[in-house]
């Protein structure tokens, strides 16, 4: 063979080779990739770019390939999201997010499969990198991460749930379900990680924009319910969406549809129908409905099939039913059952999180953990049940029992405040008597209970506070002992009107809908059943009298100032949003308070 023709052999042998290299490697990377991430994108460029942006940690750690799903995005976004993803895959779009998603899913090359929103973004990826890297992904079939939902733009108010978003990778994995979709097969078991992302999707300013959302998913359920009437996240989803707009009639008419036509032998409609039982009793709740509540409550809890998750809900419903019923005997039965399920919760997290749903997720949340509790602290000072006070009062700090007992106190009807407060000054009475004095010293101002041996100390220190005469008042700064018969009631009126970031302080409206839905503005305003309108209307001051009206403007001054140590103690702990929310709702009542100027150039300062 010529020199020639040799080099000619050995470049082809060589070219060969390099083809067969590169063929391989291109093979080896397929099989290699351990994670697919799938988008939807809908043309939202700033999210977008937060959420790819989000992922770049987890993608130069974890062998990744990133999938974006095209919805429709203008011309001019075509090259950026080739440029940021391993493949753009195009999907016309036709109100089906399954469909959509499933895109996705065929496209996919990773062992795993995990979906995001385009509105998303990860504050953390090192759990999930950390369950690839260790080796901990092979002991799993699927995995859930944390979605933060926030209800108001400013991210001072969100609710935390797991969602199943990752899944061990089959042929027959698929998204099913045209709107609020999910993955499946998932199989067990499950690991919940961690990491969390962040999600305003249903966070708007203009309720407008919210209300078009709603309508929007309405849309596509309720066609979906007449083509499948058997399928139970339909019904549920369904519930949520009218839960959010207010509307409890109609909510209540899905759930009780829902559970009519349950079928049992689809194994998918398990949780779903639990979730169902649950909002059949809660959407009577927040419709006024409590006579029904406990009707309908207490049949599922002893009649129907459910899961140990909804039996909690509903006994924490039954609870704050029986309470503005004035069935204290029966609230605190069921404010016991509902402890009892928290507890055994709190000790079985893997179970708590495979039984929640929509309603079921928010059993144990502030919200309503603090409804129940304060309807059954007014159970055991009915009951004159000076231990079960007090072991109730051993659950949260001062400051969480202060919002707690203000926020349940003021939605109440004035007849039920005077019960109330009679109630309380007579379990008080019935203690052996203490010198507590030394107990309430350094009080004002602080979040915690002081240490007393005392075994009703926690009682006494609150029901010193709240009977705490005002600065210039009869009595001030004497022996609390004795200034307590001298006080004609419980100094305690208004709702904190914004939540810290944390959750400790009261709930806004906003914090209510964090569940997908919340309270309406009837509903804060009244829990009474059978009242007259204008007893239902309290802090109305159409024909009240000269003396009535002075106490409702005392009652407002009061609540003033403990608004400002609220700001006070946001300001210390960095929370300046949340302190400047609560100064501009007072300034709307004293505009030209000078404490409130004060505070407000505070906030400012903090800012810049």
């Amino acid at each position: 063979m010529s020199r020639k023709n040799k080099g000619s052999h050995y470049n082809n042998h060589a070219n060969r080779n390099s083809f067969q290299r590169q063929n391989f490697a291109s093979q080896y990377q397929a099989k290699r990739i351990m994670l697919t991430i799938s988008i939807l994108v809908s043309g939202r460029r700033e999210a977008i770019e937060k959420c790819v942006a989000s992922l770049e940690h987890l993608r130069q750690t974890v062998p990744c390939e990133l999938i974006l799903t095209d919805t429709g995005c203008p011309a001019e976004m075509q090259g950026w999201l080739k440029e940021k993803a391993d493949r753009v895959l195009k999907f016309q779009w036709c109100n089906d997010f399954a469909a959509a998603r499933n895109v996705g899913v065929r496209a996919a090359r990773g062992q795993w499969f995990m979906f995001m929103d385009d509105d998303e973004w990860f504050e953390d990826t090192t759990g999930i990198e950390a369950f690839f890297l260790s080796g901990d992904y092979k002991k799993y079939q699927s995995a859930s991460y944390i979605v933060r939902n926030y209800v108001n733009m400013e991210g001072t108010v969100w609710r935390d749930i797991h969602l199943t978003r990752m899944t061990l990778r089959r042929p027959d994995t698929r998204f099913f379900y045209p709107i609020h979709e999910s993955l499946w097969p998932l199989l067990d078991p499950e690991k919940h990680l961690e990491d969390y992302a962040h999600h305003y999707g249903y966070a708007s300013e203009d309720p407008e924009v919210q209300m078009a959302k709603r309508r929007r998913n309405l849309g596509i359920l309720l066609p979906a319910i007449e083509e499948d009437p058997h399928c139970m996240k339909h019904y549920l989803q369904a519930v949520a969406e009218y839960y959010a707009m207010d509307e409890w009639d109609e909510a209540c008419r899905m759930a009780d549809l829902g559970v009519a036509n349950c079928d049992r032998s689809r194994p998918e409609n398990a949780v779903h129908i639990d979730g169902l039982y649950a909002a059949a009793v809660r959407m009577r709740l927040r419709g006024k409905r409590n006579l029904e509540v406990i009707q309908v409550g207490t049949d599922y809890l002893e009649h129907a099939d459910i899961s140990d998750l909804a039996k909690a809900s509903i006994c924490g419903d039954l609870a704050i039913a029986n309470g503005l019923l004035e069935e204290y005997r029966d609230c605190w039965k069921y404010l016991q059952k509902y402890l009892k399920w928290q507890t055994y919760f709190q000790g079985h997290r893997e179970e708590w999180l495979k039984q929640e749903t929509v309603v079921l997720d928010s059993c144990f949340e502030n919200y309503q953990y603090r409804k129940a509790l304060g309807w059954g602290f007014a159970a055991a000072l009915f009951l004159h049940d000076a231990a079960g006070a007090e072991g109730l009062l051993r659950l949260g700090t001062l400051e969480w029992w202060l919002d707690a007992v203000q926020v349940w106190y003021t939605l109440t009807i004035p007849r039920i405040r005077v019960r109330w407060q009679a109630d309380f000054r007579g379990l008080m009475d019935s203690l052996p008597m203490q010198d507590s004095r030394k107990d309430m010293e350094g009080h004002q101002g602080t979040s915690h209970w002081r240490e007393t041996a005392d075994i009703y100390g926690h009682l006494r220190q609150l029901y010193g506070i709240l009977t705490m005469p005002e600065p210039g008042e009869e009595g001030h700064g004497t022996n609390q002992e004795d200034s307590v018969p001298q006080q004609s009631g419980i100094v305690m009126s208004g709702e904190p009107k914004l939540r810290r970031a944390d959750g400790a302080a009261g709930e806004s409206k906003a914090e209510r809908k964090s569940d997908g839905a919340g309270e309406s503005e009837a509903e804060r305003k009244s829990d009474g059943a059978g009242e007259s309108e204008a007893e239902q209307k309290p802090d109305g001051a159409a024909g009240k009298s000269a003396a009535e009206q002075a106490v409702i403007s005392q009652e407002i001054e009061t609540l003033a100032v403990q608004l400002k140590e609220k700001v006070r103690f946001l300001i210390q702990q960095g929370q300046v949003q949340a302190a400047l929310g609560i100064i501009g709702q007072l300034r709307t009542f004293f505009p030209g308070d000078a404490d409130l100027e004060e505070l407000q150039a505070r906030c400012e300062m903090g800012i810049q």
